[in-house]
């Protein structure tokens, strides 16, 4: 008979081997590396204290037939400290025929001393098994927004990632730059993008904090961080590679006020992913275009995240799409937490959950690697040792022809305004 037990130091290597196996990596993923890792980030994280362990499921044989990693991070309720505890990782041998083994790990999860529970980007099974062990979904923080920035070359990737035509896909790549060309010369259109007139500067861990404090402080429920827990956070997420390099951005006024910031990934010719943005609702809109424009700049088909409930209306008056991949879970026994998180009133981001973990990058194939070389070295023309596009001629004349339409005026908004 099975049993749930704490993970322990003396387990990485055995659980490696389980996530290498079931995710069919065993020859290509170091399994010394998945264990360091493994080790790093659920006992070595600043947040660690013993008390929010991580869960193995033991078969009767004693040997590691299921894993849920367990992270622990500190978080204010309606200004008071309390403890949320971050599931992630969840793998089950599925060759032991255990089919209540997920569930027995989830049920021990929620059992924990933590005041809430959440996961971030969970696919339909792991939903289901999670509502079955009575916890929810949090609606209004689990679908993704899209901002298409480049709608040729947007579609003949949908294609390629979804297999789909992969002939034809490949083959109008060159159809597919003349077209987005083409579309960012329309003046007013959703594709045309110019300088914003507020300032843009990458901002110190100190000064996110403050904008954490003092542009997100308002919300009953948010995350609370110290400059050596953000410093780790943001070292660690800058270590995943398989979505771009992490880039930061604060966002002033012409008269120097902060207007808010945003995290995210730069992949020159795929879609750029957004870690974490916020800001006042009055002036996110100015976050947002600076955002699109940057990531334009850098070569990115597109940008997408998680939906802010706040900066929904925002979102979508920016011409940003809406759509339900996976899911935020949560639980808790608090019922007035819950009732924040299910009216949108919880600071809730990818930061906060396990989106920023490095296991993506050991999950990535090496015919992926090649194709994100070949798109970062054709898709947009070249990038600078820096990471700035230079851009392709294409770019380079639309990006003259929207900017010439406008009598050469810095807008402060994409073009569609």
């Amino acid at each position: 008979m099975g049993r749930v037990r704490e993970f322990q130091k003396d387990d990485t290597g055995e659980v490696a081997e389980l996530w290498a196996k079931e995710f069919h990596l065993r020859e290509s993923v170091p399994l010394d590396s998945l264990s360091r890792y493994l080790e790093e980030v659920f006992f070595l994280n600043p947040w660690q204290s013993g008390d929010f362990p991580s869960l193995v499921y033991e078969n009767s044989d004693r040997r590691i037939a299921g894993f849920v990693g367990v992270m622990p991070r500190p978080m204010r309720f309606m200004g008071k400290s309390i403890k949320a505890a971050v599931a992630s990782q969840i793998v089950v041998d599925r060759s032991k025929g255990l089919p209540f083994a997920a569930l027995e790990l989830f049920r021990k999860f929620f059992s924990g001393p933590q005041d809430l529970s959440f996961s971030d980007g969970a696919n339909g099974l792991a939903r289901r098994v999670w509502e079955a062990a009575g916890g929810g979904v949090a609606m209004l923080y689990s679908p993704l927004w899209t901002r298409i920035l480049r709608p040729a070359q947007y579609l003949v990737n949908l294609c390629e990632n979804r297999r789909l035509l992969g002939t034809v896909a490949k083959a109008s790549r060159p159809i597919s730059w003349a077209l987005d060309a083409a579309a960012v010369r329309i003046a007013d259109g959703p594709y045309c993008f110019s300088e914003p007139e507020s300032i843009e500067a990458e901002p110190a861990e100190e000064a996110i904090i403050w904008c954490l404090r003092h542009l997100a402080g308002h919300r009953a429920l948010q995350p609370e961080y110290d400059l050596d827990s953000l410093k780790w956070l943001l070292k660690k997420a800058g270590e995943q590679k398989k979505h771009g390099e992490l880039r930061k951005g604060m966002v002033q006024s012409v008269k120097g006020e902060i207007l808010g910031w945003y995290l995210y990934y730069a992949k020159p010719g795929a879609v750029s992913q957004v870690l974490q943005i916020g800001g006042k609702v009055r002036s996110i809109a100015h976050v947002l275009n600076h955002l699109f424009y940057q990531a334009w700049q850098q070569g990115a088909i597109a940008v997408s995240g998680q939906t802010e409930p706040e900066f929904a209306l925002e979102l979508s008056s920016s011409h940003c799409g809406f759509t339900w991949p996976g899911g935020v879970l949560v639980q808790s026994r608090n019922k007035d937490i819950l009732d924040v998180i299910h009216r949108g009133n919880a600071f809730l981001t990818r930061l906060e959950g396990e989106w920023w973990m490095r296991f993506c990058d050991l999950s990535e194939t090496g015919n992926d690697k090649q194709i994100s070389s070949f798109r970062r070295a054709a898709v947009n023309g070249t990038v600078s040792k820096s990471g700035a596009s230079t851009g392709s001629a294409a770019d380079d004349w639309a990006q003259k022809g929207c900017q010439g339409t406008n009598n050469g005026a810095r807008q402060a908004a994409v073009c569609a305004g």
